[in-house]
Parts: structure tokens; sequence; C-alpha cells
């Protein structure tokens, strides 16, 4: 077993841990077992459970859009798609936007609540899996933002199809990723010699369990699920939904010079995170896959 800290996202984790393949558990299953796994997380006060304030508000775009992507000036109204804890929704409402939030975890999405009470900010929360996001549809989003959590569902292109259809005629999809070759890096002595060793594959099938540790230690820990998503699904897969692709870049937080092993040494090997900037064609315009400097 493995503990880390993802950095950087909506869905970093705390003493997490990779330690069985199941092949065969219903996919509803899984959903439940992430809503309890997420709820454990919030309950206890992780990192990513943390409502943002006055001091994270200073530099709310900044903390949003980390490469000066997003046409704020286009922006009315704003979904934070699967981004409950208080975080995302909070610092698009300090700028003064629509927002609505949506995630598996009540739990999650309590503190978004409370941060909307505590600031006077008006923030819908909508509980619900990513993938399905269907009591949505009818209603057209300036922007979809989704802070990284694409690795909990088990299908990424239906979800790019779901958040299209919610997406007004040239409207924008903000989207980040855990990579999926960090993913596939071995649990244990992942760092050999000199190399960094993958070890699981890609693909739409086995998902990878981990496991949320609760205090104290007694308690049976909570499972989720990841699923190794290929780029063909995470990319192609966004144009194959319509989309038009913007911008793409990668965090910046390698250190080469660091010990190897840890999280910045890994990072200049596989970046750990990439984010992806799409937009929706207009009613006149037409669906094709485009990149821009």
């Amino acid at each position: 077993m493995r503990t880390e800290v993802v950095e950087g996202c909506a869905s970093r984790r705390q003493a997490l841990g990779r330690t069985f393949h199941v092949a065969n558990l219903a996919l509803t299953h899984r959903s439940h077992l992430s809503r309890r796994a997420w709820d454990e997380l919030a309950h206890a006060g992780c990192f990513c459970s943390q409502p943002y304030g006055s001091v994270e508000f200073q530099d709310a775009r900044q903390r949003l859009d980390f490469k000066g992507w997003i046409p704020w000036q286009e922006i009315t109204n704003v979904l934070c798609l699967a981004a409950g804890g208080g975080q995302q929704s909070a610092l698009f409402a300090s700028l003064g936007y629509r927002v609505t939030v949506v995630d598996i975890s009540p739990a999650q999405l309590r503190v978004d609540q409370s941060v909307a009470q505590g600031n006077g900010f008006e923030i819908q929360c909508v509980e619900g899996d990513m993938l399905g996001i269907d009591r949505l549809f009818g209603r057209h989003f300036d922007l979809v933002y989704q802070p990284i959590s694409a690795h909990y569902a088990h299908d990424v292109r239906q979800m790019y199809r779901g958040i299209y259809r919610v997406v007004r005629p040239g409207g924008y999809y903000w989207v980040e990723h855990w990579s999926p070759f960090q993913m596939q890096l071995a649990s244990i002595g992942r760092w050999e010699s000199q190399a960094y060793h993958l070890v699981e594959p890609q693909g739409r099938g086995v998902p990878l369990p981990w496991l949320v540790t609760h205090e104290p230690s007694s308690y049976l820990p909570s499972i989720g699920w990841h699923h190794v998503h290929t780029l063909s699904d995470l990319i192609g897969g966004l144009c194959k939904a319509g989309f038009r692709v913007l911008r793409f870049a990668e965090r910046e937080q390698s250190n080469i010079a660091a010990a190897p092993g840890s999280e910045a040494h890994l990072a200049a090997y596989i970046p750990p995170f990439f984010a992806v900037f799409g937009q929706k064609p207009g009613d006149n315009g037409k669906i094709a896959c485009g990149a821009q400097e």
C-alpha cells in the first residue's frame, strides 16, 4: 500500500493505496462506494474539502485558470462538475458568476452550501454522478468547469457527450485530468535504479481500487475506483463529442534535482496533470477538432 497526496486539483486524495483488482463489480455499486469514500474524506476534513475564503478569493482567476485561457467577459453562468468541497464554486461565485455545482458526495456539497451561506453567495448544489447529469439537460451554461475527476468515470466519452448537451452554442469546457501514465505506475517501488515502472494497462477494462483510511485506524477503509483512460478517450473523445480543442497544457511542477521517487522528481519524467480547453461550435459553426498556440 502507498500513501499519497495528489496536488493541484479538486480530487486530491489523502491516505490512498491500491490493493487489488475486482473484475465484475457492478457499476452502480462502484458509484456507491465512491460516494461513501468522498463522504468520508469530507468528514475527515481532507485538503479537497477545505473551503476557500477571502485569501483565495484575491487571486480567484489565477487559481481557476492557471494558463489564462478563459474569456471571462463571455461568461455569466458556470457549471462546476464533480467539484464539491467549497473551492471552485466559491471562487467563481466570488467573481460574481452564477454557479451550479454537481458532485456525487452529499458531504462535499454541504461544504459548498456552508461557504455560500457564510459569504452570501448563490450556489446551486446538485447531487449526482458526472455520468448522469440528465436533470441539467435543457440548461445551457457558458462554461463547464471540471477539476481532476474523470478517472472516477468508467466511460469518459459518455461523460463528454452529456457535458456537450449542457454547454451553450459557442460556450466553453475547461477540464483537467490526472495523467494516465502516472496512474499506471507500480504501487510499491515505482522508482528502481534509474527508471519509473509502469505496470498497469490502459483502457476501459478493470478499474484500479484505492483505499480511503479513517481515524481511528481501527475503522475499516472505504474503497473507491480509478479508471485509467487512454489519451484517445481523454482527448480524442472530446473531439468526437463535438468540441473544438482550443488549448492544451501540462502543469509545470517538476524538479529533476529532487529525491528520486518524490512527486517533484516524478513530474520531471511524467507530468502529473494536464488541462484541456474546448469550445462548442456556435449555431453556424463547423464541428471540427483544431488547436491554437
